[in-house]
């Protein structure tokens, strides 16, 4: 089946940053077993969860057990968490393939992009690798990834189940989920090869 439409996920999808991200986490903060704990709890607990969202709860979690953030504020931490990460997703490097793919599948779909990472941020790492022109849209963070696949389906007036979501993450799956779209998991590099021969139709799903 060919699909009509795809929405992709960034991190950990199209660019190998999941891990760096994670890492950038506990760059800001004291670099002790006690620190690196509670950081260590709250993504396990939200592995999707948004630097707005997660880091404010390590730090409340830090002050409940006397240990400090190290002088910072909620707001100092999450401006220093993006540039920390910023800094190590450029730095990252693409999935095997990815602008061969979204070049190629471009030309044939419409192509979105949603990411739980600050709005700002990915459009600016977006642009920063040449992949501006491949999207219809590019959303992050406040949208929420199950409120812009529905405004994907209804805006092109898609059949549900000829949309594909492209992601890494548990809320790439809910999102595809909640909307009766089809979920293509990228969890190993050569996935994305994969998922491009699903969407254009020449392998089952």
């Amino acid at each position: 089946m060919r699909f009509d439409a795809a929405v992709f996920d960034f991190d950990g999808t199209l660019v190998d940053s999941a891990g760096a991200k994670r890492e950038s986490f506990f760059a800001i903060f004291p670099d002790d077993a006690a620190h690196r704990a509670i950081v260590e709890h709250v993504l396990l607990e939200d592995p999707d969860g948004s630097r707005h969202r997660v880091i404010p709860e390590m730090a409340r979690r830090m002050g409940e057990q006397k240990i400090g953030t190290g002088g910072h504020s909620d707001t100092e931490l999450i401006r220093r968490y993006g540039e920390v990460s910023s800094a190590a997703v450029a730095a990252a490097p693409e999935l095997p393939g990815a602008t061969r793919l979204l070049e190629a599948l471009s030309k044939r779909i419409p192509l979105h992009l949603c990411s739980n990472t600050p709005e700002d941020a990915v459009r600016a790492q977006i642009a920063r690798r040449g992949w501006t022109g491949f999207f219809q849209s590019v959303d992050g963070y406040p949208t929420e990834k199950t409120a812009r696949v529905s405004e994907i389906i209804q805006g092109g007036h898609y059949d549900p189940a000829r949309v594909a979501v492209v992601g890494d993450g548990i809320s790439d799956e809910l999102a595809a989920s909640a909307n009766a779209a089809i979920f293509i998991p990228i969890r190993t590099p050569g996935d994305l090869e994969l998922a491009g021969r699903i969407i254009t139709g020449e392998q089952d799903v």
